[in-house]
């Protein structure tokens, strides 16, 4: 293996504009002749170097790989590389993707992630960003470790760079390919690559894709807000079946004796079906070998209904008491029917409900656009020194509607998005060393802003409503950077790297508003809305929620954070052979502390839950709870090794490390001080007088404790014969928790502690906080393998026929750091086993066959994913203690071709 020094990249993704650094799969046809390996050239390192010789932890990927394995966008990448994981929070249409057992659950625009995203080198703040379409890809790059001296911002443990196919003035090239499978999927896309001058290209290139659900969905008219249903569905008819067959909640349905049928939903546009589509054009112009510009245009737009939560029926079904065919309630009395209070899947939603049911009462709406323009130039000053500059702007609007209880819970809440905004800018300069000394070298300098403005709310079925009114919500980071290796010997080498940065957070005039049905307006005089009255509540308008005049704000969000710190990089790595290298490496990575909501405590009387106001009638404030929290970092200390065996034709990759998380930030709905109020009587909604306790609960995060993780990575890629191919990986990781972790458990509290709301929420219950030393982190399976095969049948009329088969694996781990089944001791209940947040282990198999037409004229290709139908749920979710979240895609089978020009 010969070390390479070329030109430097412009940045992970866009590479010296003169040089094409096709990252070719490894020739899975066997076209040399033999089953030696083709090399891999990657710019993990900002620097063009072969993959055996990259002294990183780094997985790359092609457009060939990613639609053989079914892949369109960032979160369906969690099998394909090595200690990865990534799930999904619905209400947000965000990813939380893990690297290492770190991750960050704030998708918000308070939260930053902990594994970098980047688009062609240009950084991607928002979570919503990796929900884009991968189309017209060069290749993929995931690196694992800390990749903060050149990367940079929140690239703690990791970065993900896709990196788009560029134009190419030297030829005319055009595809176009179509596919087409199970409920209803057809998927589209094609592009154009046109050489207008000798110096000047243009390229084009779109991908749409449309698919029914895959969940059994139906409408509930028996839910308290029914405004946003079909006329027809509001109409259904009244429930005629049996009093077995008829689900729980139907009975239970706001105290009324008179039931609706559930109504079967169209499946084009339920929840979980896809309606997405994206295009994007580039031009490339290079007047001479010194000079290089290139401008990208990109244009992403989701419009399908969104994702919803299902139930776990594995759990729920946990909870069912019975005796014989009946069952049994808290009180110990016998039924022949379902009983009050949540069980199975069934007595929830029927028989014959399974994990993929879910009834709702608000259709899913989801109207998500991402634009952005991606610049580069690269500038040969001299004959040792380049000029890189890249440029990004990048703006993403969403609206959303989704139902949040789906029918489980006795509350009817559904939370909205309205044209949320971020707008973000970044601008990079960097200058690099291009010759051949001793002496490699890039520095630079790092500006990025956001400008993010959120409203939306969440809406309680007839009690009370919420609005987020956040429209100044800013970000300014700024950074300067230098990393620099350093030849020793000739086989011996010296990395260092150093980076400054500087972030500032503000929020400016946010407020969070309330609307209670028993709160006057001050603006109106009037109340916000019919309180506890179905009809009248069910007669206002789908957007009266929407109007942020109806609220009263109860708090002002004007909150500010800054920092300082430094990431750096000390590493070492020696070449034994011409095929074996090994090195090691120390190196920080950092996610920024911010800030959070800011409440109010007012002083009140327990007695009669009213507030005393001072000599200008205004309430008396108790205390002001200003949220923020501090950064997080995770030291890594990383060897590894990597070498080519057997004449060339096989490529291994191991990497141990360890890694010191320090600060861990988490992000819950968390109680911050009590509060008093007048109950109101169940079935009629009267006031009782009766006074209870409830909990001002508010989402931040915090910096909870500290971690330590060490894992093991083996990558391996062998062609044994000329003309099949295995590849795949090995892991082992172990993560624990090291610090004192008191904790005021959050976790299906009501259920597993058998208590009340307000004293599951209140902060000053002592009785309920649990130390958490010695968990494990979320998503940090112990061991997970990947094993791909693939082998190339080729004939003589020049045809050939490709099958492909993958399999994976993941151990069992955690949803939360909760870890439920290591503290049962101290649970009331019963069934604590109903409440586990234990991920089981999980498989999946995944198979293609393609025939080739000579030349790769033209490709037919059948597929199948999740060939023996496993099911997984991705994300936790808290309500009524049950593990609830997006479901994974059933077996999914079709056909694909595509026509090269």
């Amino acid at each position: 293996m010969k070390r390479l020094h070329k030109p430097l990249a412009l940045s992970i993704a866009l590479v010296n504009s003169s040089l094409a650094l096709a990252q070719n799969e490894q020739n899975t046809d066997a076209s040399l002749g033999n089953n030696a390996l083709e090399e891999i050239v990657v710019t993990a390192t900002k620097r063009e170097t072969s993959l055996m010789e990259t002294p990183i932890s780094v997985t790359a990927f092609s457009q060939e790989k990613l639609d053989r394995e079914g892949l369109t966008n960032v979160k369906d990448m969690a099998q394909m590389v090595p200690n990865m994981d990534i799930s999904m929070d619905s209400s947000q249409t965000a990813p939380v993707v893990a690297m290492r057992g770190v991750r960050s659950t704030n998708i918000t625009e308070l939260g930053d992630p902990a594994v970098g995203l980047h688009l062609d080198g240009i950084y991607s703040p928002r979570a919503q960003g990796a929900m884009a379409l991968m189309f017209d890809v060069e290749r993929v790059e995931a690196l694992r470790g800390p990749q903060g001296t050149l990367f940079g911002r929140n690239s703690t443990v990791g970065s993900v760079n896709i990196i788009s196919r560029r134009p190419d003035a030297s030829q005319f090239d055009a595809s176009f390919g179509i596919e087409a499978g199970r409920w209803n999927h057809q998927q589209t896309r094609g592009m154009v690559n046109l050489p207008v001058t000798e110096t000047f290209a243009l390229r084009a290139s779109f991908m749409q894709e449309t698919r029914d659900s895959y969940l059994n969905g139906l409408y509930d008219p028996n839910q308290w807000d029914v405004r946003y249903l079909p006329e027809e569905v509001q109409n259904a008819p009244v429930y005629t079946g049996t009093d077995e067959d008829r689900s729980l909640r139907q009975r239970e349905r706001w105290g009324s004796g008179e039931v609706q049928e559930l109504v079967a939903a169209d499946p084009a546009d339920f929840y979980n079906n896809s309606d997405q589509h994206a295009f994007r054009i580039a031009g490339l112009w290079e007047p001479s070998d010194e000079l290089g510009l290139m401008l990208t245009y990109e244009k992403f737009q989701d419009s399908g209904a969104g994702g919803t939560d299902t139930m776990n029926c594995d759990l729920a079904d946990k909870r069912v008491k019975k005796d014989g065919d009946n069952y049994v309630d808290a009180d110990g009395n016998i039924s022949a029917t379902p009983v009050t209070g949540l069980l199975g899947c069934e007595s929830v939603y029927g028989p014959g409900a399974d994990d993929y049911t879910v009834a709702v009462s608000v259709p899913g709406m989801l109207d998500l656009s991402i634009e952005s323009v991606r610049s580069n130039l690269n500038w040969s000053l001299s004959d040792n020194v380049d000029l890189v500059y890249n440029a990004g702007w990048a703006e993403q609007v969403r609206s959303q509607h989704s139902d949040q209880d789906r029918g489980i819970t006795g509350w009817d809440m559904s939370i909205f998005f309205r044209d949320t905004t971020y707008e973000s800018q970044s601008h990079e300069l960097q200058l690099q060393s291009s010759g051949n000394g001793p002496l490699q070298w890039i520095a630079g300098a790092f500006y990025l802003e956001e400008n993010n403005s959120m409203q939306g709310g969440w809406i309680n079925s007839g009690a009370n409503a919420d609005y987020w009114n956040q429209p100044n919500r800013t970000l300014e980071s700024q950074a300067v950077f230098a990393q620099g290796t350093y030849a020793l010997t000739d086989q011996l080498n010296l990395t260092m790297g150093l980076r400054h940065t500087k972030d500032n957070k503000q929020d400016v005039g946010g407020q969070n508003m309330a609307c209670n049905g028993d709160t006057i307006n001050p603006q109106t005089g009037e109340r916000c809305f019919p309180a506890w009255d179905r009809d009248a509540f069910n007669q206002l308008p789908t957007d009266y929620f929407d109007d942020p005049a109806i609220f009263t704000a109860v708090s002002n969000n004007d909150n500010e954070y800054s920092e300082s710190f430094l990431n750096y990089r000390l590493g070492l790595d020696y070449l034994f052979s011409d095929d074996l290298m090994v090195f090691g490496y120390v190196a920080n990575g950092t996610k920024s502390g911010g800030i959070g909501d800011v409440f109010v405590q007012y002083e009140q009387d327990p007695l009669t839950a009213e507030y005393p106001v001072d000599t200008n009638g205004d309430r008396i404030i108790k205390e002001l709870h200003q949220n923020t929290y501090d950064k997080e970092t995770v030291v890594t200390y990383e060897f590894g090794a990597k070498g080519s065996f057997l004449n060339g034709s096989l490529n291994l990759m191991g990497a141990f490390f360890y890694s010191d998380y320090s600060d861990m930030q988490a992000a819950s709905a968390k109680g911050i001080f009590p509060y008093y109020v007048e109950e109101r009587a169940d079935e009629t909604g009267e006031l009782t007088g009766e006074i209870s306790t409830e909990t001002q609960t508010v989402f931040q995060t915090e910096n909870i404790a500290d971690a330590v993780i060490k894992g093991l990575e083996l990558e391996f890629d062998w062609a044994p014969i000329e003309n099949g191919r295995f590849d795949g990986y090995l892991t082992w990781m172990d993560s624990e928790i090291t610090s004192d972790f008191m904790y005021h458990w959050s976790f299906a509290t009501t259920d597993l502690f058998e208590v009340d709301h307000g004293t599951a929420t209140n902060p000053d219950n002592d009785a309920l906080k649990v130390n958490f030393k010695g968990n494990e982190l979320a998503a940090s399976p112990k061991l997970s393998a990947k094993l791909n095969y693939t082998h190339t049948f080729r004939f003589n009329n020049g045809f050939a026929l490709v099958p492909h088969l993958s399999y994976y694996w993941r151990d069992k781990s955690y949803h939360t750091f909760h870890n439920v089944d290591k503290h049962y001791d101290i649970f009331a209940t019963e069934t604590p086993d109903a409440f586990s947040d234990t991920r089981p282990a999980f498989h999946s198999v995944n198979t293609t066959l393609k025939l080739e037409a000579p030349d790769n004229q033209w490709n037919v290709e059948a597929f199948a994913y999740n060939l023996t139908d496993q099911r997984e749920t991705y994300w936790a979710g808290g309500g009524d203690g049950l593990i609830k979240g997006p479901v994974s895609m059933p077996r999914f089978y079709g056909l694909r071709a595509i026509y090269n020009f």
